[in-house]
């Protein structure tokens, strides 16, 4: 095993480059709520050239493969405005960097030696060796791109994280797991019964869900995709709803019905030791935590209709989020921690607001259908959401700078409840 290669430091040829791409990295505080960057403006110019094969004979069609994977991410990274330099169509702006490589394929392993140079000049900015297992490829192509967003943006990308959701056929629905791209759906679960909000540990390895497997009431379940064996966290009496995990993973919060109405409840990581953190005669659901721990999202009517309120983590400070929008629901903090996505109800269905998380600049991101159950991806630069925009209820994400939605390819079965997994770890070249 290969040790972790170095960064290459920028030669001084690159210092203007450099200092363009200072203003793009982001603050690196606990306490510190970093605004998203949105809008079309934002995105870097880059060019993507083929990656050279090498090795086995099937290294060619691979690579082309790789190719267009590579390209994807950055592309849906939205930091940068990729051209594809095997395709005929200008770029309207002159790229910052080219990035390729080679692509060595021998036996069952396959290695990626990738590149990023300064354009025109040539000058390497970053270079890296990728090894993994040759049936595995994509993930090779995956932790490439998302340094090549760390180099730019002090950030890595997301295209190596996944996404879990639910699938419906009929009247059941089972928890099914994907990468970020779409690639790969699988099924979790198999239970014949109905599963709802998966939400994932703070470190990827465990989902939290609601289930109906157990017969009667929904309860709380967990479970590691790779072993797929669900274990019961909280079966009380009454529902058992929303677990969401704490950002430190210490315990988790969710709807409990034992006391006879909808509160919102705090549980220790195994579901234990349950304290009541609303006391309300109306309906309180839907909890989220801030990526700092210290304050909790939730969807409430007591104030006559659905709308989204904020309380500290004990409980205590409760107060209303949202005024400028009626019956809202579904809120998902950012984990940069300035915004807060909710739904807000229409006609048609609902569509997809964002606000300030104190509340103010409220901005509707997504309409046209029914738009439901938004996440965040784990770098805040996308939402994720189940749509029936295009007559089917389907997989969609918005990189919040105005652009279309573009659908995730579930193999045409009916998604819903999307859940982004965090990053698995750093990015590392092996």
């Amino acid at each position: 095993m290969r040790n972790r290669a170095p960064f290459v430091t920028l030669p001084a040829t690159l210092l203007v480059l450099s200092a363009l791409l200072a203003a793009a990295l982001p603050a690196r505080a606990d306490d510190v709520r970093l605004e998203t960057r949105s809008g079309a403006s934002s995105r870097m110019p880059l060019r993507v050239t083929s990656l050279a094969p090498a090795g086995d004979r099937d290294a060619g069609t691979t690579a082309v493969q790789a190719d267009e994977v590579l390209a994807a991410d950055l592309q849906y990274s939205a930091a940068f405005d990729v051209a594809r330099a095997w395709v005929a169509s200008p770029q309207s702006a002159t790229p910052i960097a080219e990035v390729g490589g080679k692509w060595t394929v021998r036996g069952s392993t396959v290695r990626l030696m990738g590149e990023v140079r300064e354009y025109p000049g040539k000058q390497v900015i970053l270079a890296r060796e990728y090894v993994g297992p040759a049936a595995k490829w994509r993930d090779v192509v995956h932790r490439f791109a998302d340094d090549v967003v760390l180099q730019f943006t002090g950030e890595p990308g997301v295209s190596a994280t996944r996404i879990a959701f639910i699938v419906q056929e009929g009247r059941t629905k089972e928890l099914w797991v994907m990468d970020s791209d779409g690639h790969d759906p699988r099924p979790l679960t198999a239970d014949r019964s109905v599963a709802q909000s998966p939400s994932w540990s703070p470190d990827g390895s465990l989902l939290l869900f609601t289930s109906y497997r157990g017969g009667g009431a929904p309860q709380l379940w967990v479970l590691s995709p790779e072993t797929r064996k669900p274990f019961l966290l909280s079966g009380r009496q009454g529902f058992n709803t929303g677990g969401m995990y704490a950002p430190d993973g210490s315990g988790l919060v969710c709807t409990l019905g034992m006391d006879g109405n909808a509160e919102i409840y705090r549980l220790d990581a195994r579901g234990g030791s349950p304290q009541r953190l609303t006391s309300h005669r109306s309906i309180d659901t839907s909890p989220c935590w801030a990526p700092t721990g210290r304050e909790i999202a939730f969807t409430s009517d007591r104030s006559g209709v659905p709308q989204v309120h904020v309380m500290d983590a004990d409980g205590g400070n409760v107060r209303r989020l949202t005024y400028d929008v009626s019956y809202t629901d579904s809120p998902a903090w950012s984990p940069r921690g300035d915004r807060i996505a909710f739904v807000v109800r229409t006609d048609s269905g609902f569509d997809l607001w964002t606000c300030r998380s104190d509340g103010s600049n409220t901005t509707r991101v997504v309409a046209g259908g029914s738009n439901e159950n938004p996440r965040w991806s784990p770098d805040g630069r996308h939402l994720i959401f189940s749509s029936d925009r295009d007559g089917t209820r389907s997989l969609w994400i918005t990189d919040l700078d105005g652009a279309a939605p573009r659908k995730l390819d579930t193999g045409g079965r009916k998604a819903m409840s999307p859940a982004w997994s965090p990053r698995m770890g750093a990015t590392s070249a092996r």
